[in-house]
């Protein structure tokens, strides 16, 4: 068993880039060099303006203090950051891969490829330009089980990638990229198809222009500019939703996504670059949702929850969102690919503008807890499958394979009690995706949950 002490005496250690130390710790070092900018005195300045105007005099002594403080301390740190870097390697074996690092306090993680749930590329602001990119090995557990191997040139990010996937599926092959190949592009089967065009840039931008949070920023700039209210009355408001428009923007910016074989790969991002796959195994639920404002364009997306990856709020993971905005065809096809049911059952059971033949819907009371929701409120249950509509304004449908239905669980709300509904919460894995059965008559509630306790679920993870 390798442990932090041998990990190097065992041989065939990769190294990351010299600048990773760096690179994670830029912002210190940006604080640092502005801390000592400061620290420079008003004559100091002048002195070096005066040396650049012809006044000599004592102006060498200031550029010289000036300059070479600049350069100790920029060559401090990288000596510094040198015991960093040589305190970490990584190792790919035949059945797993092994990240050391650290030097007061050494870590060895290790990941085996039979856990390995997908491998990422991802490119930050700031290692991009460098040209360089991390790679993540994400394993089953979630967001804390994962193993960030920061950062290597682009063109190796992108072969090691393909190296663990290809040992993910049990394939020993050596992948090496062609010559003269930059990485640029994914490495991909020759069979494999778009399952998603890349987005237009336009597109991204519009669909974020036409959201609630962007009509917010909007209205707030305008009052900021034609009142006398001061930047501090409207700063907490643009702050709550500058952040969610940016995040559109960023998650559909050159988006694509591709099959191979029964792994989705994904390209996407504005401010970090990011290659992202995900196996068709680990998707459970499935949503396609129209915005309000999208009604206008007829626009659409889709958005899934996957196992281990939690809420959308969580980054590191990657996006939830597998079509950011297109037509409605396409949003189709794509949940059709992704989800339980095929395009034809779809546009016969689940098709977002509003359910056919729910075989469980809101009841005419329901107009008293929710008098704008009630007739889009339905569910429809098939053999090996929920469909869940809602939504009047903002329209959506989501489904699910009944064997990724964790629990069920029967609320009552202080409304419902007063007219005898009730809500059948199907309980999923944490993600975008919710389904609910919601304000049901308590015996028709009762029977849905009936109905769902008799679901077929999977047999233990053995893995």
């Amino acid at each position: 068993m390798t442990t932090p002490d041998t990990f190097e005496a065992a041989g065939d250690v990769r190294r990351v880039h010299r600048l990773t130390p760096l690179l994670r710790f830029w912002t210190v070092i940006l604080a640092i060099f502005a801390a000592l900018l400061l620290n420079f005195n008003l004559s100091t300045f002048n002195s070096i303006w005066g040396f650049f105007q012809g006044e000599f005099g004592q102006a060498w002594v200031s550029l010289l203090i000036g300059v070479g403080g600049l350069l100790l301390a920029g060559l401090l740190l990288w000596l510094v950051s040198q015991i960093w870097w040589k305190a970490t390697g990584f190792r790919v074996t035949e059945e797993e891969v092994q990240l050391k690092r650290g030097v007061l306090n050494t870590q060895l993680r290790t990941a085996r490829f039979d856990r390995v749930q997908a491998v990422d590329v991802v490119e930050s602001v700031i290692a991009r330009i460098f040209r360089l990119a991390s790679v993540r090995v994400e394993t089953a557990g979630g967001g804390n089980s994962v193993i960030e191997i920061l950062y290597l040139p682009k063109a190796e990010a992108e072969q090691l990638r393909a190296e663990l996937l290809a040992r993910t599926r049990g394939q020993s092959v050596e992948l090496e990229l062609p010559e003269g190949e930059t990485g640029d592009t994914e490495v991909v089967g020759e069979h494999d198809d778009y399952l998603v065009p890349e987005i237009p840039i336009q597109r991204s931008l519009l669909g974020a222009l036409l959201s609630i949070p962007a009509i917010i920023t909007a209205i707030g700039t305008i009052v900021f500019l034609v009142t006398p209210l001061s930047p501090a009355s409207i700063f907490p408001v643009l702050v709550g939703v500058v952040p969610i428009v940016w995040g559109q923007i960023d998650r559909s910016w050159k988006f694509n996504a591709r099959m191979e074989g029964e792994v989705v790969n994904l390209s996407y991002g504005l401010a970090d670059r990011r290659k992202q796959s995900i196996p068709l195994s680990r998707i459970h639920g499935v949503r396609v949702r129209q915005p309000m404002l999208w009604r206008l364009v007829g626009w659409w997306a889709v958005d899934i929850t996957v196992a281990g990856y939690g809420s959308e709020s969580n980054k590191k993971t990657g996006t939830s969102t597998l079509f950011p905005v297109g037509s409605r065809d396409r949003a189709m096809a794509v949940a059709a690919v992704l989800g339980p049911l095929s395009r034809a059952e779809m546009e016969s059971h689940a098709r977002p503008e509003g359910a056919t033949h729910p075989h469980f819907s809101s009841p005419p009371v329901a107009r008293w807890v929710s008098p704008i929701d009630r007739k889009q409120q339905g569910v429809t249950l098939l053999n090996e499958a929920v469909v869940v509509h809602k939504g009047r304004i903002g329209r959506q449908v989501s489904m699910i394979d009944t064997s990724h239905i964790q629990e069920l669980t029967l609320r009552h709300g202080p409304l419902q009690q007063l007219v005898h509904l009730c809500t059948v919460q199907l309980d999923l894995v944490d993600g975008p995706v919710h389904m609910a059965g919601e304000d049901l008559d308590e015996t028709r509630g009762r029977e849905l949950m009936n109905w769902l306790r008799r679901r077929e679920l999977p047999g233990p993870d053995k893995s």
